[in-house]
């Protein structure tokens, strides 16, 4: 039987101060959630993780109306070998609904394998949408890997989305400074994940200094018309973050792949040089923040870090780390979820 629309609402809202204001918004996306669902064929399973998930999605006021910020991540769990309906009929159907959709794909077995803070999301604390429910499974345990994981990919966004650029070129929308807050938060999250801190509400867990920040980051993310924090801000929390991952670690650690179950696994090799590329620059450009101060001098030095990653010798062209990483974006997507399903 499907869980009635209230329910799933008040789901979606459960970690928020406002969750009694939210009601009548957070039902009719629970609605909408739920017709997307019944596109579904009965062999399948479609599950909602994410913020939605956890509890604790953005809203803002737009014309007087509680407008959904957060992103809606969506994961399709197929029985046969392949999903019953097309994909991209799904994908479609979700964004007549939604602004922001992510939908994965695996089949029954992948999902039964994946651990990392995906199998988390989709497992643990996953939101079905489907009268099945979701496949049985067993439940996912994390681990400073996982929030390795998470640290150096949204360090890589950081450059795909070209916020350095756009920060050298004075850019003061309101978009900017969305995707720069939401970067924050998830640099945030990925160290609070090493006191136990796994949602963006668990103050209570994350170190005091943490919850302060998230806690900002919330505040301006729930009211986006307030004079924006900070952009720098984003390398001070990257670079706190990887001095408390130093000594989780006991050493710097150039990726989230070797020494655990993926580093054998094709795709895992992919991903870490990937990471190797995102963390030279990352540990450059924060050992020079507090001396460098401003967009301009940190370009200086992503510009020599760059080079000395990729062997520039001044003689042929390379492209720029924003470039790379814009190039390679939907490669690591796709192997990092390649690489947990290939790992026993």
């Amino acid at each position: 039987m499907i869980t009635p629309a209230p329910t799933v609402g008040h789901s979606i809202v459960r970690r928020l101060d406002n969750a009694a204001d939210l009601e009548d918004a957070a039902t009719a996306i629970a609605d909408d959630l739920l017709s997307i669902g019944r596109r579904v064929p009965p062999s399948d399973w479609l599950i909602v993780g994410g913020s939605l998930a956890r509890g604790e999605p953005t809203f803002v006021r737009h014309e007087g109306q509680r407008v959904l910020l957060s992103d809606v991540d969506f994961l399709y769990v197929h029985s046969g070998q392949d999903p019953s309906i097309p994909v991209e009929e799904l994908i479609e159907t979700a964004e007549q609904y939604f602004s922001v959709v992510d939908l994965m794909v695996l089949p029954l077995s992948g999902y039964r394998s994946i651990r990392t803070s995906l199998g988390y999301d989709f497992k643990n604390l996953g939101l079905p949408v489907t009268d099945r429910g979701i496949p049985d499974h067993f439940r996912v345990e994390l681990d400073a890997r996982d929030a390795y994981e998470i640290l150096l990919y949204y360090t890589q966004a950081y450059f795909w989305c070209g916020l350095h650029d756009s920060w050298l070129a004075g850019a003061d929308t309101i978009q900017y400074h969305l995707v720069t807050n939401r970067l924050c938060m998830k640099i945030l999250r990925a160290t609070a994940m090493l006191d136990g801190a796994y949602a963006h509400h668990d103050f209570d867990r994350m170190a005091p200094h943490l919850a302060e920040r998230m806690q900002a980051e919330l505040r301006w993310r729930s009211d986006p018309g307030l004079p924006p924090m900070s952009v720098g801000r984003f390398w001070t929390y990257l670079a706190d973050a990887l001095a408390r991952f130093d000594i989780e670690f006991g050493q710097p650690r150039a990726d989230a792949v070797n020494h655990s179950r993926y580093a054998t696994t094709s795709s895992g090799r992919i991903v870490a040089r990937h990471h190797h590329a995102v963390h030279h620059l990352a540990r450059s450009m924060t050992t020079a923040w507090p001396i460098a101060g401003d967009p301009r001098a940190l370009a200086t030095v992503k510009h020599r870090a760059w080079a000395q990653y990729t062997g520039w010798d001044g003689t042929r062209a390379q492209p720029s780390p924003e470039e790379y990483f814009r190039r390679y974006k939907q490669e690591i997507h796709d192997h990092l979820l390649a690489m947990k399903v290939q790992a026993v």
